[in-house]
């Protein structure tokens, strides 16, 4: 396979040949197709392409690790099982993968096999018995569902029989920035993200074009392009007043005028004739995936050690851990759960894949609301 400069492949399927390219002896390119690789590469969303580099990466790394190296592709189905055994025991320097890990990682070996031309003439080794009894089994001695991203819900009672949450929210988040340039664009990320339901991916893309700001002091934000929408159509979402303020403030005070709306800022303190001082400087490249959920972690923490909120029972190491960039959208969808709205317009709503995505991360809150618990617990013996 020759170079991405050598073909035309774009950047993103450059990367991935270049991979194949440097351990072409254990890769059979003799069904390559340029047109259909790069084709292939740039239907993904960008979370899936990365995925799949990583994973590429991995299995061709333990590939080459074999006393004798064995094949990436076409791969031989007792050698994934192999690979799947050896994520699962872990090592000193890297945890035990998880089953929703195996998973991925195999549907990444099938998506390789299909975009080098295997699949079409002969059962693709990813489904042979063996390896599908593997992640089967993995999943049953596992015993346990996979963790779900903790929800971080606005912060009041959003309808009948639903009790304001406690803890750390949206509004004691929010409540506890400052006025500071980094508090400025922490409270503006965490309005719109939370108010929008929005992805990382789409939080981070957001540009200064995208808005449009109402007479009423809302707006409108307009998502390019997302994991559900890798055609570009682009999707409205509607920009309340207090988050509209909370953007224009950061942009005001940040100086952004084009570009990425969300971006890193640094700080530097230093001394001026023994006073201290403090500059901050705002970089010209959005936040990553990382940096998102690095501002969540610390604002938490912040509030937490400022005594803000009180974490009763829960752990604050285990929630830190739990708390990622999903964290503000599954709060959303939990809170619409709550004051009555169904699976169908959330999902509509939150651009959710199926009305299913959408009440599978409201399953805390379908316990106290569903037929059973609405209807026993209007009883007078309090069953």
């Amino acid at each position: 396979m020759p170079s991405s400069a050598e073909t035309g492949l774009s950047a993103e399927a450059g990367a991935l040949a270049v991979v194949l390219r440097s351990n072409d002896q254990l890769v059979d390119l003799s069904r390559f197709s340029e047109v259909g690789f790069d084709a292939a590469v740039d239907a993904m969303a960008d979370a899936t392409r990365s995925a799949l580099v990583s994973d590429i990466k991995c299995f061709v790394s333990w590939c080459r690790s074999r006393r004798e190296p064995v094949r990436v592709v076409p791969a031989d189905p007792e050698d994934i099982v192999h690979y799947l055994r050896w994520l699962q025991a872990g090592s000193k320097a890297r945890r035990p993968s998880k089953p929703a890990t195996l998973d991925r990682r195999v549907a990444s070996i099938a998506r390789l096999h299909r975009m080098l031309g295997f699949g079409d003439r002969e059962a693709l080794p990813t489904r042979a018995g063996m390896v599908r009894d593997t992640l089967k089994a993995a999943r049953t001695r596992r015993g346990q569902r996979q963790r779900q991203a903790a929800p971080l819900r606005l912060g009041v009672a959003m309808g009948e029989g639903d009790e304001a949450p406690e803890g750390v929210t949206i509004q004691a988040l929010i409540g506890g920035c400052g006025t500071d340039l980094v508090s400025l664009r922490d409270a503006a990320l965490l309005s719109l993200g939370y108010g929008g339901g929005l992805r990382v991916s789409e939080l981070t893309a957001a540009k200064v074009d995208h808005f449009t700001w109402l007479g009423n002091g809302s707006g409108r934000f307009e998502i390019v392009r997302s994991k559900t929408d890798q055609a570009g159509k682009g999707v409205l979402v509607w920009v309340s007043p207090s988050t509209a303020a909370r953007i224009k403030a950061w942009l005001k005070a940040s100086d952004i005028a084009e570009g990425h709306v969300f971006r890193r800022v640094n700080v530097l303190r230093d001394e001026v004739e023994g006073f201290p001082r403090t500059r901050c400087f705002v970089g010209k490249k959005p936040l990553s995936r990382q940096g998102v959920v690095g501002i969540l972690r610390r604002r938490i923490l912040d509030i937490v050690d400022r005594g803000l909120v009180e974490l009763g029972d829960t752990d604050r190491d285990e929630m830190l851990r739990a708390v990622s960039s999903h964290s503000l959208r599954v709060g959303l969808t939990q809170d619409l759960f709550a004051a009555g709205e169904d699976g169908a317009g959330i999902a509509l709503a939150l651009r959710w894949s199926s009305p299913t995505t959408a009440l599978r991360y409201a399953r805390e809150l379908a316990v106290s609301s569903n037929a059973a618990a609405r209807v026993l617990g209007s009883l007078s013996d309090g069953l």
